[in-house]
């Protein structure tokens, strides 16, 4: 984290009406370049439509400043710039001087950010993601208002998303109050997850409200949210409450996490009358001595056996909360399109079975560390999964299967890191035993994967 004061350099006319005051900055964020190369998220060499191997570069910069204007407030904001741009997307598209007619892309010389077809930017460009003031309340708490992020525990439900291998992140617009009494933090909130029309009670709302005991070695906390919504003759409502708990004893680190989803009402999606009531958790821990590290991490996302009846069982995990390197990262099967264009960068995700995020599964996850120097450490971690539950006709496939991963990460500097994982994965029966009715199946085959990160953080 940086900090640093400005004040006005132009004349106060330019700017406002009124004297501009300086503000103290405080920066934090990071820029992530990263590539992927994959052979094959097909998982399959014989079905017609395999696309063989893939490869991407992208960008994601994410800046988070805060101005603060005295000790007791602040304004903070989160900038994300080029998010997921890949390298190479967008050629300038320049001119043949002579013959005024489009140069050819081996002659282009530059590339510019994703604009729309009128030349309008877009969110590709530079998004403001969060923006929220808060107040500093001596010896009673902290007020806080407007586009925030969520996050909470281990980010197994809520995830801000700001660790540069994220790619998600849960934001609220809300109001929430924060009061400390020693080690106990006690938070209220109500948020606008969605808003509606201005002259109709049809706004989806939610009330927040946690209590934790977080003291330097351990910390133990519950969550809870109540969001409802009525539109008309349909009406909703959920509660999601998250316990968390962590502590370190020496050379071993714990921590866990366990969620509740329970609900009634009809879903904007068209389904009515729905009952919801879906439980997951984690537990991870890790041994450090000397130059060794060990860990084993394991979790569960309940699954439904009905998928057709209004009684709704399946937990997800937030898409951040990240398990291995393919499983629940890549899409798979993924397949090739019949028609290529920007749109579908030639591919068809029609017979994926898997998607980015965990759910519907239990699995186990044990690793193996050794740091070689204080800035290079070397991992290798087994990954094994299976469906919680299928419906009664496929409840012999509910093998995922495993994966083994390899990681390098190396920090020479402060602020930068380079960080390597290859991944190899074996499908189970999951994939191995499904047939799509149009394009077919053959996905039993091992898929190889690398991803290369380079960070750096301020």
């Amino acid at each position: 984290m940086r900090r640093l004061t400005i004040a006005p350099l132009l004349s106060a006319s330019l700017l406002l009406a009124g004297p501009a005051t300086a503000a103290e900055v405080v920066w934090d964020g990071h820029y992530r370049a990263e590539s992927h190369l994959y052979d094959s998220l097909s998982l399959s060499k014989v079905n017609t439509n395999a696309e063989g191997s893939s490869a991407w570069f992208d960008h994601k910069a994410r800046l988070r400043p805060g101005f603060l204007m005295s000790d007791k407030v602040g304004l903070y904001t989160q900038l994300d710039l080029l998010p997921w741009v890949m390298w190479g997307e967008d050629p300038s598209g320049g001119v043949d001087l002579t013959t005024g007619d489009a140069l050819p892309l081996v002659y282009d010389q530059s590339v510019t950010a994703p604009t729309t077809t009128d030349g309008a930017a877009t969110l590709q460009n530079l998004r403001l993601s969060r923006l929220w003031g808060e107040a500093y309340f001596h010896k009673v708490g902290t007020l806080r208002f407007g586009r925030m992020p969520v996050e909470w525990g281990s980010g197994l439900v809520w995830n801000a998303g700001n660790d540069p291998g994220d790619d998600a992140g849960d934001t609220e617009d809300r109001l929430s109050f924060t009061g400390k009494a020693g080690p106990v933090h006690v938070m209220g909130a109500f948020g606008v997850p969605y808003g509606g029309l201005v002259n109709a009670g049809d706004d989806m709302r939610s009330v927040s409200g946690s209590v934790a005991h977080l003291a330097e070695q351990a910390g133990v906390g519950f969550y809870n949210s109540y969001r409802w919504q009525k539109d008309g003759d349909d009406k909703i409502g959920v509660w999601t409450g998250d316990l968390w708990g962590k502590a370190e004893l020496g050379p071993i680190q714990v921590e866990g996490e366990f969620a509740a989803v329970l609900g009634s009402g009809d879903l904007d999606t068209g389904a009515n009358d729905v009952s919801i009531s879906a439980f997951g958790g984690q537990i991870t821990g890790m041994f450090e001595a000397d130059r060794l590290l060990l860990g084993v991490g394991a979790g569960l996302a309940g699954g439904d056996k009905d998928l057709d009846d209004k009684k709704l069982h399946t937990f997800a995990f937030d898409p951040d909360f990240d398990v291995a390197l393919l499983m629940f990262e890549q899409p798979m099967p993924i397949l090739q399109a019949s028609v290529a264009n920007e749109t579908n960068e030639g591919r068809n995700s029609d017979a994926v079975r898997t998607h980015n995020g965990l759910s519907n599964a239990v699995y186990l996850r044990p690793t193996v560390g050794y740091r070689l120097r204080d800035d290079l450490t070397v991992r290798a971690s087994f990954f094994a999964a299976q469906a919680a539950k299928l419906p009664e006709e496929d409840k012999e496939d509910k093998g995922y299967g495993t994966e083994l991963d390899l990681n390098v990460d190396y920090r020479p500097f402060d602020h930068f890191r380079v960080d390597l994982t290859g991944g190899w994965f074996f499908p189970g029966r999951y994939y191995s035993n499904f047939e799509d009715e149009t394009l077919g199946g053959d996905f039993d085959r091992s898929a190889l994967g690398m991803r290369l990160q380079g960070v750096v953080e301020f």
